[in-house]
């Protein structure tokens, strides 16, 4: 039985979904899979307001194809995954995860330390933007859209300074040496499952979710899965700026929260370390703590704008 796979087709894309399949190939009795391209409600509207298209701008259309039945599988970035899934659908985390952390791009290499009061860096997403302005308030954040080549190539050109992409981006694309610096991910914490890959697939279908634990790398599992669980237990699609990171060392399940108000004045900020034989647990715990810290109050805030 032929698999057929569903992603965009963006070059990123389009490496995610081989590095999935090349894992797949790895299996003891390795599938015939087909791959079939899908441009979605972000890739037709590239210049779009991320904030007004709203998440799950580059999963709708794959999961759409799911369900009509036209493809079987789809290969995402987790971070691209909101956590209420469509009724019918399930996921698995797949393949080692790359690396988690945010990086920066910059004229000459330089540090965000080393830009010019007044410098611009571009991002859409709120949560780096926020967290910028915590290490720099007098830089100006100011969006900007494409996919990672082209976000790379603004940096260097003359409306930006420099940008912030993920490093796992960067990575895949063999394009390492353009990141003048990487965040430390306890300071700018992540978005839950960056540098993840996840299949989707129709929840009925347990000869693929079978096959797909196959090629599942369990410490990814466990810290996507106590990154979105801290999500879910925030409230799920947040209209504040939120984030979490989780780490394993030592027998233990190190993680890092954050929420903030959309101006960025107020921000809260927790690390714990929790058990990693249940990551739902720790999650849902790093939530209610970040809660009680003052969380609360921030999306509230969101709810009220």
């Amino acid at each position: 039985m032929e698999i057929v796979v569903g992603t965009r087709g963006s070059r990123l894309a389009l490496i995610q979904t081989e590095e999935t399949l090349s894992a797949l190939k790895g299996l003891p009795n390795p599938p015939s899979t087909s791959v079939v391209t899908i441009r979605t409600t972000g890739d037709r509207q590239p210049e779009a307001p991320l904030a007004r298209l709203g998440k799950g701008i580059f999963i709708k259309d794959l999961e759409l194809a799911l369900l009509d039945g036209s493809i079987d599988m789809a290969v995402h970035s987790l971070k691209d995954l909101p956590v209420d899934l469509p009724e019918g659908l399930s996921v698995v985390v797949v393949c080692k995860r790359q690396d988690p952390r945010d990086a920066l791009v910059s004229k000459e290499d330089r540090t965000l330390d080393e830009l010019q009061p007044g410098a611009v860096i571009g991002t859409s997403s709120p949560r780096r933007a926020v967290q910028i302005r915590a290490m720099r308030s007098d830089i100006r954040v100011e969006p900007v859209r494409g996919n990672v080549e082209t976000r790379v190539a603004k940096a260097l050109g003359d409306d930006y300074d420099a940008v912030v992409v993920a490093a796992a981006g960067l990575a895949r694309l063999g394009m390492e040496d353009s990141a003048a610096q990487y965040f430390d991910p306890f300071e700018m914490v992540p978005e839950p499952g960056q540098g993840a890959l996840a299949v989707e697939f129709r929840s009925g279908d347990e000869w693929l979710f079978e096959l797909l634990r196959g090629i599942q790398d369990p410490a990814a599992n466990i810290t996507a899965t106590a990154e979105r669980a801290f999500v879910e237990g925030m409230g799920g699609g947040c209209r504040v700026p939120i984030s979490a990171f989780g780490s394993l060392e030592d027998d233990a399940l190190k993680m890092v929260a954050m929420a903030a108000t959309e101006d960025g004045d107020r921000m809260v900020k927790e690390r714990m370390s929790l058990n990693p034989d249940d990551p739902i647990a720790a999650g849902l715990t790093l939530a209610d703590i970040l809660l009680a810290a003052g969380a609360a109050d921030i999306l509230r805030t969101g709810d009220e704008s």
